[in-house]
């Protein structure tokens, strides 16, 4: 039997280990349910207020309430694997985990797509019912929806790799959760988390065009807004992009840092 399928299999396994994992964890599902619900209900309210202020009272409000859902529903899906790869670098586990004929950045990241996928499912059947039943009306068509959630689901797994490298920091940092603050905090700000990147100012636009936040949150939630498939291709190319190269960072720090592990034992 030829080794590269058995390697699949291996990660699959751990996959699938992760969805069951998650899915007997229902407390944790049930929280982050009723947070995504709180919320969709502030910003279902605050939105007039911030519309005015940045001159996009000209929105429609079941336009922005399905937009704030779509970003909502991924940001809130993005499981915390930094913390578990902190927890593995800091204790020493990992050194015991290297001997494994398996690689642990991808069991790590195999893990987080498996808890990423049960919390898309779950939060997303709630942020879209919630929005239906707000609103009244579903205003996707089959094929839309589809794409909407085909790219949600990547932009998930682009955050994954992400939460990855703020992980990986911890081969150089004492704590990791300063790094994952101000990525948190970018990714609001600049991802257009409330309001469209396009009724910010123009200089935010610019800075946020150079970084990967507004195709994992903004620019795709922007579709449930006005829909095109050039600007659905353009998300997708961009998560791409930026997914192989935070792939491409990750790997890089990685071998760096288990060569500080090396050195100091």
């Amino acid at each position: 039997m030829s080794k590269k399928p058995l390697m699949v299999s291996k990660y699959l396994f751990i996959f699938n280990l992760a969805v069951i994992q998650s899915l007997k964890n229902s407390k944790a599902l049930l929280g982050l349910s009723l947070f995504l619900l709180t919320c969709l209900l502030i910003f279902a309210h605050l939105w007039k207020i911030a519309a005015a202020k940045m001159g996009a009272a000209h929105l429609h409000p079941d336009q922005l309430l399905w937009y704030i859902a779509l970003n909502e529903w991924v940001l809130i899906s993005i499981p915390e694997i930094h913390v578990g790869m902190e927890q593995d670098l800091r204790s020493g586990k990992l050194a015991y985990l290297l001997p494994r004929p398996i690689s642990y950045l991808k069991s790590m990241f195999f893990e987080g797509l498996g808890m990423l996928t049960v919390n898309l499912l779950v939060l997303g059947a709630v942020a879209f019912l919630f929005t239906w039943w707000r609103i009244g009306i579903f205003p996707f068509e089959g094929r839309i929806l589809i794409l909407l959630l085909a790219l949600g689901a990547l932009a998930g797994a682009v955050g994954v790799i992400f939460q990855m490298l703020v992980g990986i920091s911890a081969f150089w940092l004492q704590e990791v959760s300063p790094f994952n603050w101000i990525w948190e905090k970018l990714l609001f700000a600049l991802g257009g988390l409330i309001l469209p990147l396009a009724v910010y100012p123009l200089w935010i636009q610019n800075i946020a065009y150079w970084t990967p936040f507004p195709a994992i949150l903004g620019e795709r939630s922007a579709l449930a807004i006005d829909f095109s498939y050039t600007a659905a291709l353009h998300v997708a190319l961009s998560l791409l992009f930026w997914g192989l190269l935070a792939l491409g960072c990750l790997s890089l720090l990685y071998r760096k840092g288990l060569k500080i592990l090396t050195v100091e034992g």
